[in-house]
């Protein structure tokens, strides 16, 4: 279990190298195990893993859904190399610990224990681990292109702290760019400034409210802009503006309604702004989810890890992809949230084993 963690931790997976390495971990652990694993990898090192433990086939197939990559760690904040993984005071410590190569070991190492006991699956269990969660989700995607097994419903094990969390918001993020003339800075009358009609779409944007009413677990849509750049020099008027905004939606809301409503504003700034242009990017799209909290997969999930209670998540997943599906998707797994992301980035081994015991519990409750 922990040699697993370890290894997975140095198999750097962030966006500038890839996944591939540590998919390769992956493979040779489940290969030791006797469980065939199958690695996709395209673009050199990209790479998704899937491994299945077949069954009788009497029922629906389980599925645990991780994600191989991890953000970059500055060396800034961090006690040790943070890709060289250490083991302290009961815990792993290393990026990727608890986002989400905890959840990706308890779920391989739970996978395996199944297989060397004498359970008999009457449904197939899953494990898939895709490349691109943190960035646009491309792992997932490709996933989902030629899958085609019934499920029962899906586990996506990020670090929950081990609560159930069943809806989070969705998020669209844009890219607005303002277009103008450059000119002298002495002379700006000749040219076009981009930053001032950015300004005139930023202020007509604070009089824009996402219509929704609030949702009792995911509260209310959210809007901000993040980033903004524009202009070359001083003493050149700027010929280009962008800005970034942040928009987390709920589910009831359908995110080309919101596009199109951006355009909208685009169009009347046209008519009152002279030579206001702009035009919209996307530059990431994902679906709120919310899992229905009264269906049996819940129910019957509260049943076995005796929780009466049902969450949120403040963050993203891959989660809604698979709700595409129609099945449920719940998320939730090994690790404390708070420490995504952050230096010195750990997971508590108790915790690694205790998620890797759950986990096996729900595969017997489903699929035997």
């Amino acid at each position: 279990m922990k040699e697993l963690l370890k290894k997975l931790i140095e198999a750097k997976s962030t966006p500038d190298v890839g996944e591939a390495d540590c998919a390769n971990v992956l493979a040779e652990f489940f290969t030791s195990a006797g469980i065939k694993a199958d690695v996709e990898i395209w673009d050199t090192n990209r790479a998704n893993i899937t491994a299945r433990l077949k069954s009788t086939g009497q029922k629906p197939a389980l599925i645990f859904l991780s994600h191989l990559d991890v953000v970059p760690a500055s060396k800034r904040g961090w006690s040790s190399d943070a890709f060289e993984a250490t083991e302290k005071d009961g815990k792993i410590f290393g990026r990727g610990s608890c986002d989400m190569k905890g959840g990706i070991t308890a779920a391989a190492v739970a996978m395996t224990e199944i297989a060397k006991s004498d359970a008999e699956l009457k449904g197939d269990l899953i494990f898939a681990a895709t490349a691109g969660e943190e960035t646009d989700s491309i792992g997932v995607k490709k996933l989902l292109e030629s899958f085609d097994s019934a499920l029962c419903g899906a586990i996506v094990t990020e670090p929950t702290d081990f609560d159930l969390i069943t809806a989070h918001r969705g998020l669209l993020w844009l890219e607005i760019i303002t277009k103008g003339k450059t000119a002298h800075g002495s002379m700006p009358h000749l040219g076009i400034n981009a930053i001032e009609s950015m300004r005139a779409f930023l202020n007509e944007l604070e009089n824009y409210n996402i219509s929704a009413d609030t949702n009792e677990l995911l509260g209310k849509a959210s809007m901000s802009v993040n980033k903004i750049k524009g202009g070359s020099a001083t003493n050149v008027v700027p010929d280009s503006c962008r800005a970034q905004i942040d928009i987390r939606t709920l589910p009831q809301q359908n995110h080309s309604d919101i596009i199109e409503d951006i355009k909208n504003i685009f169009s009347r700034l046209e008519k009152q702004v002279p030579d206001f242009q702009a035009e919209l990017k996307v530059i990431r799209d994902v679906s709120a989810m919310q899992t229905d909290s009264k269906c049996e997969f819940i129910n019957s999930l509260k049943s076995i890890l005796e929780r009466d209670e049902i969450k949120a998540a403040p963050f993203t997943t891959d989660g809604p992809f698979l709700a595409e599906l129609n099945i449920p998707v719940v998320i939730f797994g090994p690790g404390k949230g708070q420490l995504c992301h952050k230096p010195d980035e750990y997971i508590d081994i108790e915790d690694l084993q205790k998620g890797i015991n759950l986990y096996k519990q729900i595969i017997l409750h489903f699929l035997t």
